[in-house]
């Protein structure tokens, strides 16, 4: 890896006069500071014991607008004693490079003592500028010639650096006014000199660089999108900042002209006004004017908020003005990280799961704590832990306290296990708090029973979770685990459309098993039991509780699955992959009765899509690809059950098993040949098989990626929001809009680095402070 001095050059070497004094420009010229307007350093310097500045310096104030055309000012500058700004002095440049003591010839009267100089020590002529002791053939370079070379490049390096510089500030979140730092100056001044001539001086400098260097990436992503073999399709998301902003986030999916599936942001705006869907609609159209996309626009994935389903309706309507209300409907896509986190909250939660998020979300915006841990009281185990919890982590010596708890006698250290406190609007935080529960179920008990609370928090300790209550939540983690696992196997930016609806069929399943699992248990329960009941509370309620919980999950998992059918674009990326197709259906749900009876009409919504928006209308002027297909490749197996759930059985299919379709186009082609047979370590990539059949069959191939572009969940503007969040501290609260944008959207834009890269949540970790505590411990009272 090349060091900062390889890359820039060498630096200069000390001098004999031990001072290091550095003036002279990387190149030699007769305007060495008319780039960019950037100053250079030093302003003041110590030179053989005594201090001086230099005179470019002190004549800013001057008005000097004097020209100067003598070869002088083409090899050194004036500088002046600082105690006596009478006594001018001329510095060398070419003594600086070689090394040697400056003569200092007085300068203020006249250039003679310089050139002198210039004639004798450098052999330098003092009329054309140029060296005396060869003779210069006509086709050898000149000096001017070669300033001009060494100007092209030091512009190079420049430009060079300041992209490396912007990268830096904005993906580790850097507060542009530590450009101006001493203390970092001074560092990397030392480590090389040669940047004083390239390192700003001003925050606004950088301010302005990253605006023109977003400005400048966003030309290029215009025109790739305009270019693009797919539709622009849209996720968008609404986030309040720390600073109280509302800002729409705005992401966009689409191939591009390499074949390349691209997931890219574009823009982060502010919301004026209410959350609606009017004043949503308005900052999307003025996004896709701005990048010139309005007419390329697809699908909109968004959570099931019904804001964003109107937003959607109106951005559609005024794109695409004789679009019907049954085609706007079909371009409306809904997160799948968002409806795993409504299932599970219903779990959780039981029937009545929607009044009391809202009643809870209320208590917090009020601040009412009180009312906070009656509502959660009512919520059984979870519920309980869920008070403990956060009566732990509320004050830094019950921290202290539960830290200190000795397991058996031990006197190590302790583990660094903290609590976890879940948080309604962080998915799968109840599966992380509960399994950390469960790991320090121990030192839980310990506390409730030794600590010794005030009179007012004695109901909090009181409502200690009993052994029954910590089975039930046993019970509750293993099933919540499958929440889990249907997030993470749909997060990331290798999954596409296709896996939205085949994991939600796959949670559909597991939820239908675990309400008959603990119907079953329930059952047993209450034979057990027998006509004598004695206690109130026994495993009948506890598994009758459970049972209910996940009927009520299963209903809220129905209500999305059910709303698959108004957008066959689900159903379209699963049967225009070559590796699953139509069979996927028949395989899956021909072993229920009443899934069986809805493979007609899956595979006649997709037909319809095909026929109403794509039959016919891209076939001419298709570009050719430039990828060419690769064979499948070996994956790691994990998540085995949602994968297998995904996957075809390799084995041979009769065509005839499917229904007979006329083979009037290349739909109909398609979809009546084989699937591509997979084993089950092999990984398929539908997008390049598709892009290698662009030329050849481009309406069907326009078809398939447009939907294949999608992913199942928009977690990228999830990602963009923590990034935000970073961005925007206590002190840098009042960043504009403007800049908020290019820098969020350069940092995503650049991407991680490939070594050595972290999540911004990981430092604690990184730097060694936080032990196994890090992810575990969010904010103390964010609920």
């Amino acid at each position: 890896m090349a060091t900062i001095s390889s890359y820039f050059g060498a630096a200069s070497g000390r001098r004999p006069d031990s001072d290091r004094v550095i003036l002279a420009p990387t190149y030699i010229s007769p305007r060495p500071n008319d780039l960019d307007g950037i100053l250079i350093e030093p302003d003041e310097f110590k030179l053989n014991g005594k201090q001086y500045v230099r005179y470019v310096v002190v004549a800013k104030s001057q008005k000097h607008t004097k020209k100067r055309t003598s070869v002088v000012w083409q090899y050194g500058e004036d500088i002046q004693l600082k105690q006596d700004l009478t006594k001018r002095f001329w510095y060398c440049y070419l003594c600086e490079q070689q090394q040697r003591q400056q003569g200092l010839p007085i300068s203020g009267k006249g250039n003679c003592t310089a050139l002198d100089h210039l004639e004798s020590k450098h052999q330098i002529d003092r009329e054309t500028g140029e060296r005396r002791h060869a003779k210069r053939h006509p086709s050898q370079p000149s000096i001017v010639d070669f300033n001009n070379i060494s100007t092209l490049v030091f512009k190079r390096r420049f430009d060079e650096f300041k992209e490396l510089l912007i990268r830096w500030i904005v993906y580790c979140h850097i507060a542009f006014f530590q450009i101006e730092n001493l203390y970092f100056r001074e560092l990397l001044f030392y480590i090389f000199p040669g940047l004083t001539t390239l390192l700003p001086k001003a925050r606004l400098v950088v301010r302005r660089w990253i605006i023109e260097a977003f400005e400048a990436r966003k030309d290029s992503l215009r025109q790739e999108m305009q270019t693009a073999h797919s539709n622009i399709s849209i996720s968008f998301d609404i986030w309040t900042s720390p600073n109280y902003q509302a800002i729409l986030g705005c992401v966009a999916h689409f191939i591009n002209r390499s074949g390349k599936r691209r997931t890219v942001v574009l823009a982060l705006r502010e919301l004026v006004g209410e959350h609606s869907g009017e004043n949503m609609a308005d900052v999307l159209l003025h996004i896709f004017d701005d990048y010139g996309i309005s007419g390329r626009i697809g699908y909109f994935m968004a959570d099931n908020a019904s804001s964003n389903d109107a937003c959607i309706d109106l951005v559609l309507k005024a794109l695409y003005q004789n679009m019907s209300r049954k085609h706007r409907v079909r371009r409306r896509l809904r997160c799948f990280g968002h409806i795993v986190n409504l299932c599970a909250q219903a779990f959780i939660m039981g029937k009545d799961a929607s009044k009391t998020c809202k009643d809870l979300d209320s208590a917090y915006r009020e601040g009412d704590y009180t009312r906070i841990r009656e509502l959660w009281k009512k919520r059984g185990a979870i519920g309980r832990l869920h008070n403990i919890v956060r009566y732990i982590r509320a004050s830094p010596q019950r921290r202290q306290f539960f830290r200190s708890i000795q397991i058996s006698g031990d006197l190590a250290a302790f583990d660094g296990l903290e609590l976890v406190q879940s948080q309604s609007t962080h998915w799968n935080s109840y599966f992380l708090s509960i399994g950390r529960a469960l790991n320090v179920k121990e030192r839980i008990q310990l506390f409730c029973d030794q600590y010794e609370p005030p009179q007012s928090d004695r109901d909090v300790l009181d409502q200690r979770l009993s052994p029954r209550q910590w089975d039930e939540l046993g019970h509750l983690h293993d099933q919540l685990e499958t929440f889990y696992e249907a997030t993470v196997m749909n997060e990331g930016r290798q999954w596409t459309l296709a896996d939205h609806f085949q994991s939600l069929d796959w949670l559909m399943d597991e939820i239908h098993l675990a309400r008959r699992k603990f119907e079953q248990l329930a059952e047993d329960a209450l034979r057990k039991r027998g006509p004598n009941r004695q206690d109130k509370h026994d495993e009948f309620d506890d598994y009758n509780w459970l049972a209910a919980a996940a009927e009520v999950a299963w209903q809220k998992c129905e209500k999305y699955y059910n709303k698959a059918d108004e957008s066959p674009a689900y159903y379209a990326a699963i049967s225009l992959n070559p590796s699953l197709k139509n069979q996927w259906y028949y395989q899956v749900w021909n072993g229920s009765d009443d899934k069986r009876a809805w493979i007609q009409a899956v595979v006649g919504a997709v037909k319809e899509l095909w026929v109403d928006e794509y039959k016919g209308k891209f076939a001419h002027g298709a570009p050719v690809p430039t990828h060419v297909f690769k064979s499948p490749e070996p994956k790691e197996k994990s998540f085995t059950s949602v994968r297998n759930h995904k996957r075809l059985k390799l084995r041979h299919f009769d065509p005839h098993s499917s229904p007979e379709l006329p083979l009037t186009d290349h739909y109909n082609e398609f979809i009546t040949t084989d699937v591509i047979g997979l084993n089950d370590d092999e990984e398929f990539d539908p997008i390049q098989y598709w892009n290698e059949r662009y030329h050849s069959q481009t309406d069907l191939a326009r078809m398939a990626l447009d939907v294949l572009a999608l992913p199942p969940m928009s977690d990228e503007c999830e990602r963009l929001f923590s990034s935000a969040k970073l961005l925007l501290t206590d002190h840098r609260s009042r960043l504009r809009m403007d800049v908020i944008e290019a820098s969020e959207c350069l940092r995503a834009w650049y991407g991680r680095p490939e070594q050595k890269a972290f999540e911004d949540s990981a430092i604690g970790l990184m730097e060694g402070e936080a032990g196994s505590t890090v992810g575990a411990d969010g904010p103390g009272e964010g609920e």
